[in-house]
């Protein structure tokens, strides 16, 4: 119930039609998405050079921005990993320097 009574109304354009967005999230972060997909989507359009309408360019723009996600999803799953692991050897490290400290 809160999260309604925050809600934020705003009008943002993609794809040249303007749509009115009710959002709890941040204006600033609504408005920013809607430019990204609205840049994707004019990018899509420019790469086809006017050979597919606005509907097949929104799908490919979606595609490519859930390609990016995955991508991004993966890397920080590796980069995780690569700290814990990281982490993991300098916990022993330091375990290793106070044992030797104390039996001196």
């Amino acid at each position: 119930m809160a999260d309604t009574e925050n809600a934020v109304s705003l009008t943002v354009e993609i794809g040249g039609e303007k749509y009115a967005i009710r959002s709890t999230a941040d204006r600033e972060k609504v408005e920013r998405c809607a430019r990204f997909l609205d840049e994707n989507i004019s990018e899509v359009l420019h790469r086809g050079a006017g050979l597919m309408d606005a509907y097949k360019a929104t799908i490919l723009a979606a595609l490519s921005i859930t390609a990016r996600y995955f991508e991004a999803e993966d890397d920080l799953t590796r980069l995780r990993a690569r700290m814990a692991r990281r982490s993991g050897s300098l916990a022993e490290e330091v375990e290793a320097e106070l044992a030797e400290d104390a039996g001196s």
